[in-house]
């Protein structure tokens, strides 16, 4: 399997280091668009950064049999089983939706072309934010597509954190669901467990009402740190890569009545991508929250 990485080449030497310890992954491909100068990986042959040069050696040193490589030009793309899309060096903190807009449209149009040319098969993570909105950008402009956005992994992990430190366990008994939109989260404690135990059991009703409030008011344009962002990545490549059937809440494209958009929703990803969308017992409450999340994606994906 290869993967190549595309923009910030800084969050793609973190992520390379993760993917080359997968066995099916053979090939890391760093690949920038010819015109970019801020995230291009090398002007010249000679001109390796130390950061990948000290990949490469980290690499052997491991025993990892991964090859990189590494292509200013887009024909770097070819044979690609999976592209990440990596937001702009210095992305951080908060941002206006219409400067996320802006901004990653305008990279990924850069890209789209030479995925149509060089990896029109390729599964494409959507790592930039807004990243339901890039996502559907990108379904629209290929006309279709394995696309998935990758938006909702700060959600995922403050609710995991804020559960396992407020009743005091081991975060790797949590399992936590949030779905939502680039504008709203909206934690479903419903489907919250910890080492199989439903979260009613363990928190009093209004602490649970008080934790989806904070995770609510804490996620809406949020851009990932560097590691929440590498971490997210991994989990959805390895799915991929070792057709692990994991179910995860991210950027999927799903139909509504006549209306289609996309939105952070628990999917099973294996070898193929997103294979299946897994349906929700929500309550009324959530119903409207979640016609409320369709027709706001769907003015604002049209836009």
């Amino acid at each position: 399997m290869k993967i190549a990485l595309l923009g910030n080449s800084q969050l793609a030497v973190s992520a390379a280091w993760g993917l080359c310890q997968l066995e099916p992954v053979r090939e890391i491909a760093f690949v920038s668009e010819t015109t970019s100068k801020k995230n291009r990986f090398v002007r010249s042959q000679e001109d390796t950064p130390g950061s990948l040069r000290d990949l490469v050696e980290a690499n052997a040193l491991s025993g990892s049999d991964t090859a990189i490589s590494f292509s200013n030009s887009l024909e770097g793309l070819s044979g690609a089983d999976v592209i990440v899309l990596l937001p702009p060096m210095g992305q951080s903190g908060f941002r206006s939706p219409q400067a996320s807009r802006t901004t990653g449209i305008a990279l990924a149009r850069g890209f789209v072309t030479g995925i149509q040319q060089y990896a029109a098969d390729a599964k494409i993570l959507v790592a930039m934010s807004p990243t339901n909105y890039i996502a559907a950008w990108i379904h629209q402009t290929l006309g279709g597509g394995q696309i998935i956005g990758l938006g909702n992994g700060t959600a995922t992990a403050h609710l995991t954190a804020e559960i396992a430190k407020r009743i005091e366990v081991s975060v790797q008994d949590v399992m936590a669901l949030a779905i939502g939109s680039d504008q709203e989260t909206y934690p479903l404690p419903q489907y919250c467990r910890v080492n199989g135990i439903p979260l009613a059991q363990l928190m009093t009703e209004a602490d649970v009402e008080r934790l989806c409030e904070e995770v609510t008011q804490r996620c809406p344009y949020t851009t990932y740190g560097e590691w929440t962002l590498v971490s997210h990545i991994l989990q959805v490549v390895s799915a991929i890569a070792l057709d692990k059937m994991r179910v995860m809440s991210v950027g999927t494209h799903i139909s509504a009545g006549e209306t289609s958009v996309y939105l952070n929703v628990p999917a099973k990803i294996g070898r193929e991508g997103v294979a299946y969308i897994v349906p929700l017992e929500l309550t009324e409450q959530q119903r409207e929250q979640f016609k409320q999340l369709v027709a706001q994606s769907a003015e604002d994906q049209s836009s």
